[in-house]
């Protein structure tokens, strides 16, 4: 089936973006292409000049094709990137309520209609946040996707304030946030975390985690079973591990994995072929391993919102959470210097693209 092109801007309007037309493993699928410049369809959008995009691991899975069944691409020319920070141009009816042009505000967009590695992008207004002003735009762009994936998923877990909560992955775009949203907004007592010596373990302690098990010399399942966590966030496919560290009723939440039918269905409407095969090869070792240990497991999908960005805003703004950034690529011409780095694995905390 053919898929249609991208919408001509009734204007004649076109704009830069990384683009791809094909699946691939790196960034050679993807090139810098002049296509249409989006326009606000309906009246609660906003067109945003895009000053800095950041990348995520989920945008490697799209560009592999590895999304298609759950979220086909929309057109026969794709935008690569979820995450940006930019400044409001123009203004739907219902959206200039709440936005004005001018407004700075950062956004983790919905849908595949428009991608974040642009000169502009449109989105509804439910998604957007006002960047706080005392970060850079690329700070600000590296924070909504992880920041929401770390937020919905602790309290998805239950973390409140007194909790025990084991995050793996500490020094990554998620792990990073996910300390610091733990310790500062949910007020948990006691963050564990996993990291590589060095620049990964001194991220870990920077964004406040109170013990930082180094997985490369030590058997992270055998130091903490029995530690009793109430929570354990799944960030790297380790859920089938974690059972013997929770406590009594702790619940393992993942983002990484297999997807259950359940998280499926929240984040639209799975096809029966798609049922089909996440009943198939769901994540039963994980599901085992948290029942025998008395918790519970779930695999949850971020859902973009507005207003849990502007939540996470006030904490930087008050300088509780900073963003960590680890490569920032100079414009979207240089886009591979990002893109390569987050690509390797090797990346400690967010990867960013200069776009203003």
């Amino acid at each position: 089936m053919v898929k249609p092109s991208i919408p001509v801007n009734p204007s004649g309007e076109t704009m830069k973006a990384v683009c791809f037309t094909s699946y691939g493993k790196d960034s050679a699928a993807l090139s810098v292409k002049n296509i249409p410049k989006p326009f606000i369809e309906s009246g609660n959008e906003v067109l945003i000049q895009v000053h800095a995009c950041a990348l995520n691991p989920i945008d490697k899975l799209r560009l592999a094709g590895k999304l298609a069944l759950v979220k086909p691409e929309q057109y026969e020319t794709s935008v690569l990137g979820y995450d940006a920070a930019g400044v409001i141009q123009e203004v739907g009816e219902e959206a200039s309520k709440s936005y004005s042009v001018g407004d700075e505000v950062f956004v983790r967009l919905n849908g595949m209609k428009y991608g974040a590695m642009a000169e502009y992008i449109v989105c509804k207004i439910a998604e957007v946040a006002k960047k706080p002003s005392n970060i850079s735009f690329s700070e600000a762009a590296s924070i909504p996707l992880a920041g929401l994936t770390a937020l919905q998923a602790l309290r998805r877990g239950g973390v409140k304030e007194g909790s025990k909560v084991f995050i793996p992955g500490g020094a990554g775009g998620v792990g990073s946030l996910a300390i610091q949203i733990a310790k500062k907004m949910l007020k948990a007592s006691n963050v564990c975390t996993t990291a590589s010596p060095g620049a990964g373990t001194d991220v870990c302690l920077k964004a406040g985690a109170d013990r930082v098990i180094d997985y490369r010399s030590e058997n992270v399942e055998k130091v903490l079973t029995g530690e009793d966590f109430d929570m354990a966030f799944d960030t790297m496919n380790q859920a089938a591990t974690f059972g013997s560290l929770l406590k009594t009723g702790g619940k393992v939440v993942s983002i990484s994995g297999t997807p259950t039918i359940e998280a499926i269905s929240k984040a639209g409407n799975p096809s029966l072929i798609v049922r089909a095969f996440m009943f198939l090869s769901r994540n039963r070792a994980a599901e085992k391993a948290a029942k025998k240990a008395g918790g519970t497991w779930e695999y949850i999908f971020m859902s973009p919102n507005g207003k849990d960005l502007a939540e996470i805003g006030k904490y930087v703004e008050s300088g509780d959470i900073v963003p960590v950034i680890d490569t920032e690529a100079a414009s979207l011409d240089e886009f591979k210097v990002a893109l390569d780095k987050l690509f390797s694995g090797r990346s400690k905390g967010k990867c960013v693209i200069k776009v203003v």
